[in-house]
């Protein structure tokens, strides 16, 4: 039997984040009708804490929602935290800063602040039913010691579902199916792991291949592989070149009509 393995599909997250690529509401709701229909796990759909206006679209798609898990992206502020709440979503997936980078030299921040700022966003989650997921941000270039320390926080409060982010996009499949093999000896984490790979070398699809076979749950994927920068683990790609390896529950035939509907809708110039 081949190995049961998930797809969180971030086209209308991440994918959005694409140079001059930007979804209409109807274009929104028309593409997560599509992906719902191949039977994607889970269906990351935006970031609540942009403006109202992205607030109501997240919400109207949780409306439509059917079978997915809908969930919606963080950063690590509370007050982007309850944004996130006021959607309705299934889950939250908090960003971490975890590499000394993003903390010290992009944020300005300490790993004190870090920590501090993880205790208040997961105590305002506890006072509502939603499912966590905590992303470590630029984890490609992070200390062992910060990720372990992390990931013991999270464990404390119960929170297992720990996405793995290749922020910069510089890995190899060498690196990435190492550092996971490293991360999963020093935390003891085995079970509901992501990973999020960046395409700046072209090898996100590889690197997310390598990953899965690793030990991930969780990969994620765009459509065409669209997203930040030159974009993310391709969607079509990654379920036809595992197909022999993998059961996503979602057919090769099924993830290329999917495109082919999705291409589509991208390519018309549908009004708000």
């Amino acid at each position: 039997m081949k190995e049961r393995k998930y797809i969180v599909d971030t086209t209308l997250r991440d994918g959005e984040q694409s140079p001059s690529i930007s979804f209409s509401r109807k274009q929104k709701l028309e593409i997560f009708r599509i992906l719902e229909g191949t039977g994607v796990e889970q269906i990351e759909i935006g970031v609540p804490a942009s403006d109202s206006y992205v607030r109501e679209t997240l919400r109207q798609i949780v409306g439509i929602r059917k079978t997915a898990k809908i969930s919606v992206w963080s950063r690590l502020n509370p007050g982007d935290i309850q944004h996130c709440i006021d959607c309705g979503p299934d889950m939250i997936h908090i960003s971490v800063p975890v590499s000394y980078g993003h903390i010290y030299s992009k944020l300005q921040k300490n790993k004190a602040w870090v920590l501090n700022q993880l205790y208040a966003c997961i105590g305002l989650l506890q006072t509502v039913d939603v499912e966590i997921s905590v992303g470590f941000e630029d984890a490609s270039r992070a200390d062992m010691t910060f990720l372990l320390t992390v990931t013991r926080t999270l464990t404390d409060f119960g929170i297992h579902r720990i996405r793995l982010a290749d922020t910069v996009g510089i890995m190899t499949p060498s690196v990435a199916r190492r550092a996971l093999k490293d991360f999963i000896l020093h935390t003891g984490e085995k079970s509901s792991l992501g990973c999020h790979m960046h395409n700046d070398l072209g090898m996100a699809l590889a690197n997310t291949i390598e990953m899965l076979k690793e030990g991930c749950d969780y990969a994620d994927t765009t459509v065409l592989g669209i997203g930040e920068r030159a974009g993310n683990c391709d969607f079509y790609g990654l379920i036809r070149a595992t197909a022999p390896l993998f059961d996503f529950g979602i057919s090769t035939i099924t993830a290329m009509e999917a495109q082919k509907e999705i291409s589509a809708v991208m390519s018309k110039q549908i009004p708000i």
